[in-house]
């Protein structure tokens, strides 16, 4: 599905409630395989970015989104009078209204749907009677969960959160410390010395200040900052609004705002009494354990769906499924089933090669695999690479055929692993879940406790530790990208200095920028298969080729040198298929490439261009100084080699492994 948001702002702001949710929402969108692109309706300008797999475009470029995502639904939020005006003129596209709040302009229009926090938000709106639907904000407790700290707070310096109440509660208790979260608008009143005010930023640092939260409010649709802080066991104490009793039951203790006698003496007990504090905690724990957070990003994504404009998409992703049926008649229940967003021999990104290898091992000890491609529009229904069995169906394809197939485990990586998670766990199926970067995005699927993480090096399980708590808690294993040196080593010897990937990430300006100092090597560039290609100029000395799938012909073949001035790589694939052809490396000392290459590549700054040249002069002819680099990149590749034997025989005994406990679990 293609979906249009037309939001206030995305990403990289402070976070309130309804940017939280709504970000939760679309990234669950993304993470399901849908593709969303965002226009934000406030002041930024500048060039269209990309956040959390979401094009995030400005205001005046709404109609750039338009024409590149031709969306089959919008999504908006209610008061925004700018994104009003673009539904207007694209009447015939749906459009999903996302009212957060209760807001004195109760006139909704006439939306396909309109989302609801809560009933009590949706009976502010009285007037409305438009298709509804009434969904709790997803809320992910290991995202908030954290220890309590000491400090009585407030999420909100503003009368409607409770900042005038919050005044009169710290004047009588000078003791004790208060806390004061700031939002947009004045603070209503002088604060006593006792109380700290801060600005918004990461909650999960406010909650661990935080021993109490107070919320005495005017008005709640929801009341989601007191959910977060139930996640780590901080008791809440709350105005009787409709909104807030939704939202947390019988967890937190209510009190009328205007009684300040009763907040004091609540708060007062709670502070002193060690017994009253652990039977509160107690309670929000579990009522926050009872949240579910991808239940509910299922049911946004099943609206959206049920509201969508729909095309000739759907009458191919019924031929891909009845392709995928005829393919396993034989075998009907796949031990294992893969199910990512791009394979090969279409796209050949690093990951790409590292799963479909992972695969073909699993294949060579006997078990029945299957890769499911849900991003791949110019592949064919299905196909066969090396043996390994594909197929291509959509997003909701792909979940039904799965669902019909039960298979015994469900691997993925990148925009399908939360679903391929959580699609696990309601067929009784086991799920690895395979991170190839240190960033969140990558990491985020932690969350949902996946039965096997592959990580792809040691640095990228080392960063993580510190910001995830289930990295040293969930059963791992490394597997480097798997480089089998027989299949990529070059049956003769080139000429050219190689970049593979001509996106800036990658480096194409210091690759440029060496061709132009050295006029008399010849250089090549390979097109990428992700990010930007920059293609111009093309220099006397530079020739450039697309995409292959047969590197060891089209490229090593034909490279002396090897550049990676690359921003960030998490690993390199390319840097270890060099090696196996003894090709001398020069790179960017990124985390990645000094755990691949080791002491057999020459490590170089990516904006320093005359380094990078006087490396390749060094390099590039026959002499004492090549040769060593040649060896060294032999040894590396042979060492790797060995490393990846047993590397992948983990892997496949970690899978036979989570296969037996299924079938025990099964007998059982």
């Amino acid at each position: 599905m293609r979906i249009l948001a037309v939001l206030p702002t995305y990403g990289r702001v402070p976070p309130t409630g309804a940017v939280i949710t709504t970000r939760e929402y679309i990234r669950g969108l993304v993470g399901a395989g849908h593709s969303v692109q965002v226009v934000t309706t406030g002041r930024q300008s500048g060039r269209s970015r990309t956040e959390d797999g979401v094009q995030v475009w400005p205001l005046g470029t709404w109609r750039s989104a338009i024409h590149k995502e031709r969306p089959q639904l919008i999504i908006t939020h209610h008061g925004d009078r700018r994104a009003a005006q673009i539904v207007r003129q694209l009447g015939r596209i749906p459009h999903l209204l996302m009212v957060h709040g209760m807001s004195a302009t109760r006139n909704l229009g006439s939306p396909a749907l309109a989302w609801f926090p809560s009933q009590a938000c949706r009976d502010h709106y009285a007037d409305y009677g438009g298709p509804a639907l009434v969904l709790p904000p997803p809320i992910n407790p290991a995202a908030y969960g954290t220890t309590p700290g000491d400090m009585a707070t407030l999420n909100g310096a503003t009368v409607a959160k409770g900042a005038d109440v919050l005044a009169h509660i710290a004047a009588r208790m000078p003791d004790t410390r208060f806390l004061v979260v700031k939002t947009v608008g004045r603070v209503p009143a002088r604060m006593p010395r006792n109380v700290v005010l801060i600005e918004r930023g990461d909650p999960r640092e406010v909650y661990a200040s935080t021993r109490v939260l107070l919320m005495p409010s005017t008005v709640e649709s929801y009341g989601r900052a007191g959910v977060e802080a139930m996640a780590s066991g901080i008791p809440v104490l709350a105005a009787p609004l409709p909104g807030m009793r939704e939202a947390f039951g019988d967890a937190a203790t209510y009190i009328p705002r205007e009684n300040i006698d009763r907040w004091v003496e609540e708060l007062r007990r709670l502070l002193s009494d060690p017994d009253a504090y652990a039977t509160a905690s107690a309670k929000a724990r579990s009522h926050a354990a009872g949240l579910d957070y991808a239940g509910n990003l299922r049911q946004f994504e099943a609206a959206c769906m049920s509201v969508r404009r729909p095309d000739a998409g759907e009458q191919l992703a019924a031929r891909s499924a009845d392709a995928l049926n005829s393919l396993h008649q034989q075998s009907p229940t796949p031990d294992v089933v893969a199910w990512i967003h791009f394979g090969v021999p279409y796209r050949r990104a690093g990951s790409e090669t590292m799963l479909h290898t992972m695969m073909r091992a699993l294949k060579d000890a006997g078990l029945d695999v299957l890769v499911v491609c849900s991003a791949m529009p110019e592949a064919p229904p299905s196909w066969e690479a090396d043996g390994i069995p594909y197929a291509a169906l959509d997003p909701l394809a792909a979940d039904g055929a799965i669902r019909s197939m039960r298979p015994r485990i469900l691997v993925s990586h990148h925009d399908f692993a939360e679903s391929s998670i959580s699609l696990s766990k309601g067929i009784g199926a086991r799920s690895v879940l395979v991170v190839h970067s240190d960033f969140d995005i990558a990491a985020r699927p932690l969350a949902l406790w996946p039965d096997l993480v592959v990580y792809n090096t040691e640095w990228v399980r080392r960063s993580l530790a510190p910001r995830y708590l289930e990295v040293d808690h969930i059963p791992s294993l490394v597997v480097h990208p798997p480089v089998i040196p027989e299949e990529h080593r070059a049956p003769t010897r080139g000429d050219r200095v190689t970049l593979v990937n001509l996106n800036r990430h990658k480096g194409v300006d210091t690759w440029r920028g060496a061709a132009a100092n050295l006029r008399t090597r010849p250089f090549l560039g390979v097109i990428g298969g992700h990010g930007k290609q920059i293609l111009r100029p093309v220099l006397r000395n530079m020739r450039i080729i697309p995409q292959t799938s047969n590197m060891r012909g089209d490229v090593w073949a034909h490279t002396r040198v090897l550049m990676m001035p690359s921003i960030y790589e998490s690993y390199g694939m390319a840097a270890v298929e060099a090696l196996a052809s003894g090709i001398p490396v020069i790179a960017h000392p990124t985390s990645g490439l000094r755990e691949a290459l080791g002491n057999a590549g020459m490590f170089i700054d990516r904006e320093d261009v005359r380094s990078w040249v006087a490396a390749i002069r060094e390099l590039y002819p026959d002499g004492e100084r090549r040769a060593a680099a040649v060896a060294a990149a032999f040894a590396r590749s042979a060492f790797l080699a060995n490393q990846m034997g047993a590397e992948i025989k983990q892997w496949v005994e970690a899978v036979q492994a989570l296969l037996s406990r299924e079938v025990e679990a099964s007998a059982a």
